[in-house]
């Protein structure tokens, strides 16, 4: 049975892979609101580069499926100097393009670009333009460990420890005289090491694994709500400092500029997902988005587009920093399972050292 929790980290993953979005929910289960057009995309400017563009049909909110997606559109991203990009299809309902220099495209902070969808029965969606701002470089971050009693599903009680993480960053960057609005993800990478197992063969091997982290959260700043020109010791995520911290875990930090529209957006999507402790406990009313139909303005379109710099800053945390828990392979539930013999069984894993790892 899906859980309230669960429910929204489906949710959110969609957001985090296709820079998306939510509007109006329809919690009463009816026909509104299903098969509306569902554009979800972002542009930002990093390392690397890239359009990221997700095109689909919404889907009654009680689904447990990812909206059915639209194939064959033309999708292009603009700026305002009237420049256009062609962004192809690179599975169905995804159009994706890493953007490299020199492509003919300029890619600049102080630009606005928008999109433009026009589908294979010739219905044009677009976008509003979005400035693209420079976001400030962050300086670091900090952990921090927190005890908590926690009851099971046995409702006995235990103590589970969190390894809780900090930004520390300027708000104010060289382009820019207004504090930033700013928004956070976040990626962690653990190691796993296979069972070992005696006899001939070249041992075990060695993973390192990839994985989202906060899914359920939106967490964003609005630095016009302080007078400093700093943040430090703002805490933006945290982890349960869990097997997956036994042999090393580093977490991957991109730190995103937001326009003023942007962050009212993504601020909305902040207050639906945690309305009472899930996106489904009462109904969220309407997010705003910034997409129409060019042919037919009173088109319910669902979706937003907007433009952002990242910059990312990792941060290494050594088992003996949270308390020394067991290793992956360590623990009993998963010391006899397939992937603690062939640790690539994992989905999102690799035998290559990821920058960053320490020793």
């Amino acid at each position: 049975m899906m859980t309230r929790r669960t429910s929204i980290a489906l949710f959110m993953t969609a957001l985090v892979i296709f820079g998306g979005c939510i509007d109006e929910i329809d919690l009463e289960g009816g026909d509104k609101g299903q098969g509306r057009m569902v554009i979800q995309g972002s542009l930002a400017k990093g390392c690397p580069s890239f359009v990221s563009i997700q095109v689909s049909r919404s889907l009654d909110y009680k689904s447990r499926e990812l909206p059915p997606p639209v194939s064959g559109a033309l999708v292009y991203l603009h700026d305002i100097d009237g420049n256009e990009l062609q962004v192809p299809e690179i599975e169905a309902g995804h159009y994706m393009i890493e953007m490299i220099e020199n492509s003919g495209f300029p890619l600049e902070t102080g630009q606005e670009y928008m999109i433009s969808v026009t589908t294979s029965d010739n219905d044009r969606y677009i976008s509003t333009f979005e400035p693209l701002l420079e976001v400030p470089e962050p300086d670091s971050v900090s952990l921090g460990l927190v005890e908590r009693e926690e009851l099971d599903l046995n409702n006995i009680k235990h103590l589970k420890n969190y390894a809780q993480f900090f930004i520390h960053t300027p708000l104010l960057s060289e382009a820019q005289a207004d504090r930033s609005l700013l928004r956070w993800t976040f990626e962690i990478v653990y190691q796993v090491t296979e069972v070992f197992v005696p006899g001939p063969g070249p041992g075990p091997q060695t993973c390192y694994v990839s994985a989202n982290l906060g899914l359920d959260e939106v967490v964003i700043f609005n630095g016009a709500e302080t007078n400093s020109h700093r943040l430090d010791q703002i805490m933006l995520v945290e982890d349960e400092a869990n097997n997956r911290f036994g042999l090393g875990y580093l977490i991957r930090v991109k730190q995103q500029s937001l326009s003023r529209e942007s962050y009212q957006y993504w601020n909305q999507v902040k207050q639906a997902v945690s309305l009472s402790g899930g996106l489904f406990e009462a109904t969220p009313g309407v997010i705003v988005g910034n997409i129409s139909n060019e042919l037919d303005p009173g088109e319910e379109v669902l979706g937003y587009f907007y433009a952002t710099e990242e910059v990312q800053i990792s941060r290494f945390v050594k088992p003996s920093q949270v308390g020394y828990p067991n290793a992956y392979c360590a623990s009993t539930q998963n010391a006899a399972s397939d992937e603690c013999f062939n640790c690539t069984l994992i989905p999102n894993s690799t035998k290559e050292l990821p920058e960053g790892w320490e020793f």
